[in-house]
C-alpha cells in the first residue's frame, strides 16, 4: 500500500493499528511470534513516529507495577452521576478506598489492579519529535462544517490514527466496538446529515471525541461518559516541563512531559 493510497478516514487507523499490533506482539512476544509485520509505504518520519510508540508500550508492558486497586469494587461504588470534583468528598473516597503508597514515576510502565487488570499504561517519551511537531499545530475548536476543520482533520490524521491505534493493543475489544461505532455513525449520517457525513470522510481515528487542554491545570475530577474498563488516552505535547498528572487513586504522580501518551480508566481513576 502507498502512501497516496492510504485512506483519509477511520481506515488509516485501521491500516496503522493492524502494524502497530503486528509490531508490538514481535517485540513483546518474540518466542511467540515469529511474524514479520507486514509493511506498507509510509513517510519515514511516520515509521520512526510508529516504532517509537511501539517500543514504549513494549518497555511498559514488561515493567508492571501492582497496585490495591479493585477496579470491580471501585465501579460499584462510583455513580454515574458522581464527577468527585469536591475535594471533602475525594478526600473521603480515599479514606475508603486507600491507594498503596505514593510513588513517582519517570519510566514506562504499567500498573496492575487485583487479578493482574491493568488499570493504567504510563508512556512517557513515547511520540517521536516529528510526531510532536505535528500536533504542535493545534488550533482552536472550531465547527466541523468549517473547511478549517476539515483541513486541520486532515492535516493530523496520521498522528491521530497512531493514537487511535494505541487502543488496539491495550484494549482490542473496545477498539473493535468504536470502530464499529464510527461506521454505524457513517451509515446513519449518509442518509440525513451532510455536514456529518462530509467530517467522517476525513475522521482518521476510533474515538467519536478529540478534546483539547491547554495551558491550565485539571481539577481532580472523572469521566462520567465511560465504563470502568473503558480506557481514556492522553497524549502531552508542547515545549513545557516541571508538570505532574497525580492520580490519587492509585497513589501515584506521572511525570507529564512532553511526547507522554497515557491510558487509563477516567471513569474509575
Amino acid at each position: 500500500m502507498s502512501v497516496s493510497s492510504l485512506p483519509s478516514d477511520y481506515q488509516l487507523s485501521n491500516c496503522i493499528a493492524l502494524y502497530m499490533m503486528q509490531q508490538f506482539c514481535s517485540e513483546a512476544f518474540p518466542e511467540e511470534y515469529h511474524w514479520t509485520p507486514t509493511p506498507f509505504n509510509l513517510h519515514t518520519d511516520t515509521t520512526i513516529g510508529i516504532h517509537s510508540i511501539v517500543s514504549t508500550m513494549v518497555d511498559a508492558y514488561h515493567n508492571p507495577i501492582q497496585s490495591n486497586v479493585d477496579p470491580i469494587r471501585l465501579e460499584e461504588s462510583v455513580s454515574r452521576n458522581e464527577s468527585r470534583l469536591d475535594l471533602e468528598q475525594e478526600d473521603q473516597f480515599l479514606i475508603t478506598y486507600p491507594p498503596t503508597a505514593l510513588r513517582v514515576l519517570d519510566h514506562p510502565a504499567v500498573i496492575l489492579g487485583q487479578d493482574d487488570v491493568i488499570v493504567l499504561w504510563y508512556l512517557p517519551n513515547a511520540l517521536s519529535w516529528s510526531t510532536k511537531m505535528q500536533f504542535d499545530t493545534l488550533d482552536i475548536s472550531k465547527d466541523l462544517s468549517t473547511d478549517a476543520s476539515l483541513e486541520w482533520l486532515q492535516a493530523m490524521a496520521v498522528p491521530n490514527a497512531m493514537i487511535s491505534s494505541v487502543l488496539s493493543i491495550i484494549h482490542p475489544l473496545l477498539y473493535k466496538a468504536e470502530i464499529q461505532g464510527i461506521e454505524k455513525l457513517k451509515m446513519e449520517t449518509t442518509l440525513n446529515n451532510h455536514i456529518m457525513e462530509r467530517a467522517l470522510t476525513v475522521w482518521p481515528t476510533a474515538f467519536t471525541n478529540i478534546s483539547l487542554i491547554s495551558n491550565r491545570a485539571c481539577p481532580l475530577h472523572h469521566n462520567l461518559h465511560l465504563s470502568g474498563n473503558w480506557y481514556d488516552i492522553t497524549a502531552n505535547v508542547g515545549d513545557h516541563s516541571s508538570c505532574i498528572m497525580s492520580i490519587p487513586t492509585l497513589g501515584v504522580e506521572l511525570v507529564y512531559d512532553p511526547g507522554m501518551v497515557v491510558a487509563f480508566s477516567g471513569h474509575l481513576l
